[in-house]
């Protein structure tokens, strides 16, 4: 008895070695498609639309390039980044040392493509209940998503309500669009938050 027990424990720090000893064999982790409170992937709040298409390699078709279409000071495309769907908003940053200068910033970023995930793997098809798990040291703000039920009223959703993840106050967030009829994600947006009533 004396003998087998020896053996066994013999067996168990060669099998505890060679684990210790075996190479590495683990990827990283794909970023192309993470979600942070700065973005998703490489594309962060507060770019330029030349830095994105530098990233992108590719043009950023704006619907409103210029003032003189319709004095809009925002404007958005929807790109292909590697294979998501993107809908990139933009907002107007004018230049006050040129007249008629402007520089477009990208606002936010909304995607509904199931390669959009969290580091804790939150993205389309997670819960309330795994967010807020997932999320439990940041500020959570949870309210129904307003909808546009004609051309000039707003009405609180009885489907759809957001749940939105935040550091502080104002500043970076992160936005979980949730469907009330299944309970689970369908659109996540990364942005920033102010508080116009201050």
């Amino acid at each position: 008895m004396r003998r087998f027990s020896f053996l066994l424990f013999l067996i168990f720090i060669f099998a505890c070695k060679q684990k210790q000893d075996a190479p590495a064999t683990a990827k990283a982790e794909n970023t192309d498609y993470l979600v942070s409170l700065d973005g998703i992937g490489p594309l962060k709040t507060g770019m330029s639309q030349e830095e994105l298409e530098k990233i992108l390699g590719q043009k950023i078709p704006l619907t409103n390039p210029t003032d003189s279409s319709s004095g809009s000071w925002m404007d958005s495309a929807i790109i292909r980044y590697k294979d998501a769907e993107l809908k990139l908003s933009f907002v107007r940053t004018y230049a006050y040392d040129k007249p008629d200068s402007f520089h477009m910033r990208l606002n936010d970023i909304t995607s509904s493509s199931p390669l959009v995930k969290t580091a804790g793997g939150i993205g389309i098809g997670s819960t309330k209940k795994e967010i807020v798990e997932a999320f439990d040291q940041y500020r959570l703000y949870m309210a129904p998503e307003f909808v546009m039920p004609n051309d000039t009223t707003w009405e609180r959703s009885k489907t759809l309500y957001t749940i939105s993840v935040r550091e502080g106050r104002e500043g970076p967030q992160i936005v979980f669009h949730i469907n009330l009829k299944d309970k689970k994600v369908y659109s996540i947006e990364v942005g920033t938050f102010y508080d116009d009533q201050e």
